[in-house]
Parts: C-alpha cells; structure tokens; sequence
C-alpha cells in the first residue's frame, strides 16, 4: 500500500488569465490530453506535442486548459455548476508511459446555511483563522483544492490558504486541531496567495508539491479578510472538527483561543496528481452514508470501504472514494436549506471527469417524508440515464432496514431495484444489515436506532462491497 508518492517534477508552461480572480474555466478542469503533431497554445493551458483543447462550462465561461501528450500543464480551471470558476490548473501527462492526471482524492456535498440553529454558525471569521480536517483515500505529491462560495450571495475575501499534516501523536483523534508544522504549505491562486470568490462560484488553486497520504488525517486552514457572506457554503456532517481561531494562524501548529464546530465551510474538493488511469468511485446518500454517529473517526461505510479498496493490490492508489452523503436529504425534492439528491448529483458528480462509479443509496427520507415510492424510483431512473450518459457505472443499493416505517414503500423501491440493470448483490446494504428473522429490522450487532448503523453496521456495510465492480 503506498503511503505517499515522490513528488515527480513535470515541466510547466503556463499561459496567464486575463482576469487575476476569474479564471479560464469549464466545468471541469479535468482536461483531456490533446493529440496532434504542432504545438498549439489554448485558452487557459499549452500543449506540447498536441492542439490545445478548451472546453466550456456548464454555467461557467471560458475555455479548460488542455495537456499534451509530451506534458505540461493547462492553467484553465473549471466553473462547477451555477458559476465561474477561478484559477486551477488542468491535467499533465508526461508521456506515453507514467502519465499524471488530477484525480479528487477527497470531496464533500454542500448546502446553505442552517442560520436558525446556533451551533451552525460559525464563530466570527472576518480576519481569523478555520482550520478545517479531511481524510483523503489517494495520496500523491502534488496537490490543489477547490473552495466554494455557492450558496452565498456575497463574495468572500480569502488571505490565505494552507494544508498540513495533523498532529496525531498521542492524540489520534487530534482533540487539539493542531498540525505537524513542518508539513505546512501555502496554496496559491493564480500565483497569488489571496482570492476573491465571487456569489455563486467555486475556486481551484494552483497545484503545489505536498506529501499527501491516503487514511492520514489532513488540515486545511484558511484565514479569511473582511468580507464574509451571511449565507456560509457549507457541508453540516463533517465528522470531524473543525477550529476556528483569532487573527492569522494558518502556519502555526495551535490557534489562538479556537472555537469548534462539527462541519466544514467553504472547502468541497482536494485532488492530487495520480496515473492518468486512476478514477473516482462517487457515493450519493442521506446521513446513512454522511456518517451518522461518528465523530473524529475514519468509521463510516465509505471509510471502510477506503481500507478494503487500499489492501486490494488490483487497484489501491487507483480509486478514490468520494463521500456526497447529506444528513436529512431527500432525492427527490430539495428544501430551504439542501438541494435534492437528484441536483446534488448533477453539481458533484456529473462535474467531475474522474469518477467512473456511482453508488447510490438514497430514499429513507422522502418515504418517511410526504414522498412516495414512484417518486424515489423516478429519482433512481433519472440519475440512471445522465450517469450512464456520461459513462458512469451505477450501482444502487436496496434501501436498508427502517423497523417498521413505511415499509409498503420501501419493499416497492427495494422491488424495483433488485429488478433494475443498475442492481448488483455485490452493493446491497439491505441484505447486509437486515435481521434475517425480520427482514424489516436491522440485526441488533448492526443497529444504532431505527434508520442509522452502529459502527459495527457501517464497517461491515463497506466490507460488504464486491471490489472487482472497480476493477
């Protein structure tokens, strides 16, 4: 299992943006390597050995950098769905053989700011630091993140962002939030240390060497300048903590009097460079798949899933698992505060050229909800058809036990799915966590409450996953 790949140098020939914020982008800026035999420059990127291919965005403007087969890096980003995106930088390969790609080792799912509960809200972040903790499931040596204003209705005014290892020596669960501070590095945007993020936009980085390990606790920390918006991008079941200190802390191993809260805000992807062939398994869920019950611990479905793809020698280091689950979530419709699954697929997957695989498990919450099971099965055929537009293979599972709510409509869901071309038993969590006694209750090893595992529920939930799917 490789912990951490070398850094390995590739030569980069830039071209500069016209606008210092907004930055060439499409929705992805995961380019294609280019074929050709002269060397062309594109909007956002060079190619050498090839013509330089730009794409555009969904919503976004511009055109994605492009990458040669003899390498270089494209300096396009991307836009994701509803805006622009700034900086980034597209694919590299250097060659016929040992060609890199940026691949998201880590991502979440976002939603707007819960401003009716307290413990949501951040603590004052004009002119403090957020330190913020993500496990990545890939490592590399290079790395960029993609940070998100989209939700807001303001700009936010960022000074500066940096990663480092956290400091988990004697304290696994890092109840501290401190970091290792001889691993910090500083991000840039467009060679510059700050960005502005307009309303409704994400932003890449540029890419910077950094010894990213996969399973290894990871902190991002962003200090912010004066301009915040009110409605905060955010995901609300991080599953780790997050910590929130005074004045400018992002290098230094502890803040400053920190404030804590159990989310993250602003951040939504970290890619690093990985072999070209490498690719994304994408995971859409409710609470069940955000990790409902787990705190400061790599214990979710997915999370066990990570391990057992990491020991498998047929593709460790080559697939990332990418968790969008979103506690409280329906798929069918969305809410005040949440996009539906169906949207939240369309922003978090269909954006992201890497991923390759999708499991979806989703529907508890429309069935217990006013939603019918048509409704569910409706959103089941629609993520079904774009997915596998794209060339995405879909797995959804059965819904899992719910003792005794609703179960006229999920044993209609569950039906249709065993029933349908994107059912595998080797993704069926149902048959997993289910009494075999009382197949509409979950077996009491497994059981947290009436819709969520226990930790024991959830590790063998991952287990479970047939991994040649992803061979």
């Amino acid at each position: 299992m490789l912990k951490a790949l070398a850094f390995i140098p590739v030569f980069v020939s830039l071209v500069a943006c016209s606008n210092a914020l907004v930055g060439c982008g499409g929705s992805d800026p995961q380019a294609t390597p280019a074929s050709g035999g002269q060397t062309s420059t594109g909007s956002g990127g060079t190619s050498s050995g090839g013509n330089a291919a730009g794409s555009g965005g969904d919503e976004g403007f511009g055109s994605g950098g492009a990458a040669g087969t003899g390498g270089g890096l494209g300096a396009g980003g991307g836009g994701d769905s509803g805006g622009t995106n700034t900086g980034g930088e597209g694919n590299a390969s250097g060659g016929a053989s040992g060609q890199l790609a940026w691949l998201p080792t880590w991502a979440t799912t976002i939603q707007s700011l819960e401003s009716n509960k307290a413990d949501h809200v951040p603590p004052s972040l004009a002119g403090n630091t957020l330190r913020q903790f993500i496990w990545p499931t890939v490592a590399g040596g290079k790395v960029r993140i993609q940070l998100s204003n989209e939700k807001g209705e303001e700009a936010v005014d960022i000074q500066k962002v940096h990663i480092a290892l956290a400091k988990t020596e004697g304290d696994p669960n890092n109840s501290s939030g401190q970091i290792d501070a001889t691993t910090d590095a500083a991000f840039t945007f467009n060679g510059m240390p700050n960005v502005t993020i307009p309303a409704g936009t994400t932003a890449w980085s540029d890419g910077i060497d950094f010894p990213l390990q996969e399973i290894k606790l990871t902190a991002i920390s962003i200090q912010f300048g004066v301009s915040i918006p009110s409605n905060i991008t955010n995901h609300p079941g991080s599953r780790t903590t997050s910590y929130v200190g005074t004045g400018d802390g992002v290098a230094l191993e502890s803040l400053s009097n920190p404030q804590t809260r159990d989310r993250w805000y602003f951040i939504d992807a970290l890619e690093v460079m990985a072999p070209s062939d490498a690719s994304a398994i994408a995971v859409l869920g409710d609470s069940i798949t955000d990790g409902y019950g787990t705190l400061n611990d790599f214990a979710r479905w997915t999370d066990a899933l990570t391990k057992a793809i990491q020991e498998d020698p047929a593709i460790a280091d080559t697939r990332s698992v990418l968790n969008f689950g979103m506690g409280a979530n329906t798929i069918a419709t969305g809410s005040t505060y949440q996009d539906s699954g169906v949207k939240r697929f369309g922003r978090d997957v269909l954006t992201r050229d890497k991923v390759r695989y999708l499991i979806v498990l989703e529907g508890v919450n429309d069935i217990t909800g006013s939603g019918t099971a048509q409704d569910v099965i409706d959103a089941y055929e629609d993520i079904i058809a774009q997915a596998t537009a794209k060339g995405i293979k879909v797995f959804v599972s059965p819904l899992t036990p719910m003792n005794a709510q609703t179960n006229d409509k999920r044993d209609q869901i569950n039906t249709w799915v065993r029933a349908s071309a994107a059912y595998n038993e080797g993704v069926d969590f149902d048959k997993v966590l289910r009494d075999a006694g009382n197949p509409n209750n979950t077996q009491a090893a497994f059981k947290n409450d009436d819709l969520h595992p226990s930790p024991a529920g959830y590790q063998a939930m991952g287990q479970s996953v047939d991994l040649t799917l992803f061979h």
